[in-house]
């Protein structure tokens, strides 16, 4: 995935606003936000667009941001519908108190220690037809107490069993509630263009030359005088 001038420049306009209100100045966000979207990009071709004298400089940035921790690692993108595991899902479990979730999470955090020391540290869960794969495990204080799992399973069926038959029966009294995602607009930070024009197509919103007012009720939040 190349990344052609208009992407350049918007990644330029977006680091410079991530900029002022983090602790990365602005060519370290534009070398992280170019790396999320794009991780086989090379020192040079960072060097050209950022006009550096040669690659060493693009990796001077890389190895700094490295060492300090805000690069944890490199990773790929898989297509999990392609490799089978075409549903993606989340399930809120939401319990009665902060205690009763407490007291969850802490047989979690013993089952994932017991799981990881004895079959590895991606967790799947067979199922009669397929399997499930654990993406995030979420635990979540505020107005209200609950956990948020999200992962793929190999069918909308697979993962309502494991949702109902696995889930439901460990923990009886957890209100459960399982979602089915089925378009995904923004994917890990960027805007997913294909799913964009699909929806686009879905609800037959014609193309526009010019900027609506729609991004301002996107990025607008409001005032306290409202």
């Amino acid at each position: 995935m190349n990344l052609d001038e208009t992407d350049q420049t918007r990644i330029k306009r977006i680091a410079q606003t991530l900029s002022e209100v983090s602790n990365l100045n602005e060519t370290d966000m534009f070398i992280l936000l170019t790396l999320m979207k794009n991780s086989k990009i090379t020192n040079s071709e960072l060097a050209k667009i950022l006009d550096f004298k040669d690659g060493n400089s693009a990796a001077y940035h890389t190895r700094n941001m490295q060492k300090e921790g805000l690069i944890d690692r490199y990773t790929i993108v898989p297509n999990w519908k392609r490799a089978g595991l075409a549903t993606e899902f989340i399930i809120l479990a939401e319990a009665e108190d902060e205690e009763q979730l407490l007291e969850i999470e802490k047989e979690h955090v013993i089952m994932a220690d017991e799981y990881s020391s004895t079959t590895g540290e991606i967790v799947v869960t067979p199922t009669i037809s397929g399997c499930v794969i654990l993406q995030n495990v979420y635990h979540c204080f505020g107005d209200k107490t609950m956990a948020i799992i999200s992962g793929r399973a190999t069918s909308d069926q697979d993962a309502a069993v494991y949702c109902k038959n696995y889930l439901v029966s460990k923990y009886p009294d957890i209100k459960i509630s399982l979602l089915l995602n089925k378009y995904k607009t923004v994917d890990e930070f960027f805007i997913d263009k294909n799913a964009v024009a699909k929806l686009k197509e879905l609800f037959q919103i014609p193309e526009k030359e010019e900027t609506s007012d729609t991004l301002d009720k996107l990025q607008g939040l409001p005032s306290e005088d409202r």
